[in-house]
């Protein structure tokens, strides 16, 4: 190939790499709906609840398809105006309408929620003629930029609103819900007055930051709770919602969570089962290699020394062990680096006193974990 044809070549070869690009940016601008995110199982159901196919990220989602989570599973949405739909564990949501004016910019978005919860972020329906509409069997709510709820469990539909408002119609009775307040209909209950949301709980946000290796969150107790509603988000491009519960406690196990960032949500139900305000922290989970499992110090008797015994842990090609007479281990008593991991017990000589002992695991590729929990202990002999 000689000069002149190769720079031909060229030349045609980047026009056609530009206009995949172009042509690329410009389909995902017009796809009105997509699946960006999802946890286990997520699928498309006809009309009788029979399931059609497996969804996966990525798919673009059209009018009247139903979409089904799954126990421990969810789906998030973005539509083309770049509001958000989260679809929870154990729902069942059909798209009624989906359509959008790329002349006008007019965007309507009508969900009909069967079963379940779906919590959506709305931005401004700033376009005339633009709506974004959520139907259950007995309610009806219109937004126009907002944060809401809605829940439908069998004959029961509740709605509820964290920013913004929303207008609820029941077929009879229209009610504006602003910030703070929601709505219940059932076969007793008709579309009244509003219910004031219960306040947002209280999370130590040190919690949030410990350098140890923690296997909890915790909150504070609220007033009129019945129970609380946790939620946690892995974050990157966009919230994958991967825990999604109601506990009776104040607290969650977060052993499961792998390494990354995570956001938290926690919410306290009241006896509507209305959720009110939502705690949102963000926090970082840097767990692995996991430290060992430190087991109470005993006295040797025959060697007069303390006997400090561990599980392992399968993570670790060593450990590093610390000793310290405070609680904050700001001086350090005794440090052991480069533990052989196959050790689960060593002896050491200590005087008489109250001392903390806290282990960390290095795996092979030099990484180091974070500290185990701290263990008090105390030593009688002199």
């Amino acid at each position: 190939m000689n000069r002149k044809n190769y720079i031909i070549f060229s030349g045609v070869l980047i026009l056609c790499i530009i206009g995949f690009i172009y042509y690329k940016i410009e389909y995902s601008k017009n796809i009105f709906a997509q699946i960006v995110s999802k946890v286990g199982e997520v699928y498309l159901v006809n009309e009788k609840g029979e399931l059609l196919s497996k969804v996966k990220e990525g798919y673009k989602i059209k009018t009247g398809e139903i979409i089904q989570t799954k126990k421990n599973s969810s789906a998030t949405i973005k539509f083309i105006d770049n509001s958000i739909a989260i679809i929870s564990e154990n729902s069942l949501v059909s798209m009624k309408k989906l359509k959008y004016d790329k002349d006008s910019k007019k965007s309507t978005t009508n969900l009909l929620i069967l079963k379940g919860k779906v919590e959506s972020t709305v931005t401004n329906q700033d376009t005339f003629g633009s709506e974004y509409k959520v139907v259950t069997p007995s309610l009806q709510l219109a937004v126009r930029g907002t944060i809401f709820n809605v829940a439908v469990e069998g004959k029961e539909s509740r709605a509820f609103v964290t920013k913004g408002k929303i207008l609820a119609t029941d077929g009879k009775k229209s009610l504006m819900l602003n910030t703070g307040y929601g709505a219940v209909v059932n076969e007793k209950t008709k579309l009244t007055s509003p219910i004031k949301l219960l306040s947002k709980p209280t999370i130590d946000l040190n919690e949030l930051n410990i350098k140890y290796y923690k296997k909890y969150i915790s909150w504070e107790i609220l007033a009129n709770a019945v129970k609380y509603h946790v939620q946690i988000y892995s974050i990157s491009k966009y919230k994958t919602l991967i825990h999604d519960k109601y506990v009776s406690g104040t607290e969650i196990n977060i052993d499961n969570l792998k390494d990354g960032k995570y956001e938290i949500n926690v919410q306290a139900v009241d006896k509507y089962n209305l959720e009110g305000f939502k705690i949102e922290e963000i926090f970082n989970v840097k767990s692995n290699p996991l430290p060992p499992k430190i087991k109470e110090p005993k006295t040797d008797l025959k060697s007069k020394k303390i006997l400090l015994r561990w599980e392992r842990s399968s993570e670790a090609s060593k450990y590093i062990l610390e000793i310290s007479r405070t609680r904050s281990f700001d001086n350090i008593l005794i440090r052991v680096t480069n533990l052989n991991s196959s050790l689960e017990k060593m002896l050491l000589p200590l005087q008489k006193g109250k001392y903390f002992i806290r282990m960390s695991s290095i795996n092979s590729s030099g990484i180091r974990g974070p500290y185990s929990q701290m263990y008090p202990f105390k030593v009688d002999i002199k």
